[in-house]
């Protein structure tokens, strides 16, 4: 586990995958799974460097009011550092799980032309208008072409990626059958999913 400075303590980050590898991918999600390789059959296909950085709160505190000093805010730009240190002069995908995803998705845009591919995985739409008439402008902007990735018992269904894709430049939806998730609880997770998100945030670095 390696360390990178936010606020008053640090965020907790590992790599794996191919070191040096010209295509990086960040990772961000929550739990005790954070980060580890969501399926290291996989991400060995790749030549790819895998960047997965576990969040949790208060990282994701006040995520709809990015660019000021909240807690989501300072995230970003933690990321931001993060990411250029990492992997410097690289073309980036980022990936964001469930309650990661606005702030995945607003990484993405602060990074600009940088982060040219992005993916969330069971992200709900906003669920209040003041959240949604924050990130709207946002997403109309956004540079990446992006994956967007729901199903499962939920939470997030057809109805949030739609509307997702529908403020978006470059966007898809891909709904996963239930019979597909073999999670516990039914829900679509970036384990289940991972091969489909990888080939869309790592163009063109499947090994042959």
């Amino acid at each position: 586990m390696s360390l990178a400075p936010w606020l008053d303590g640090e965020l907790g980050y590992r790599s794996f995958g191919t070191p040096g590898a010209p295509r990086a991918v960040f990772v961000l999600r929550t739990g005790d799974v954070a980060t580890t390789d969501p399926d290291a059959r996989i991400t060995s296909a790749y030549d790819v460097r895998v960047v997965a950085v576990g969040l949790d709160a208060p990282e994701l505190e006040d995520p709809p009011v990015f660019g000021g000093q909240t807690p989501a805010g300072l995230t970003v730009e933690a990321l931001r550092a993060l990411l250029e240190r990492e992997a410097p002069e690289a073309k980036v995908g980022v990936v964001g799980e469930r309650s990661a995803g606005p702030i995945a998705i607003y990484l993405a845009a602060a990074m600009g032309p940088i982060v040219d591919r992005l993916a969330i995985v069971g992200v709900q739409s906003p669920s209040d208008p003041l959240s949604r008439d924050l990130r709207t402008p946002l997403l109309d902007h956004l540079d990446a072409e992006v994956l967007v990735v729901v199903g499962g018992d939920g939470p997030a269904d057809a109805t949030d990626a739609d509307w997702y894709v529908e403020r978006m430049r470059s966007a898809e939806a891909e709904i996963v059958p239930s019979d597909e998730i073999a999670s516990v609880n039914g829900h679509v997770t970036l384990t289940s999913v991972w091969d489909r998100v990888l080939a869309h945030v790592a163009p063109g670095a499947e090994r042959r």
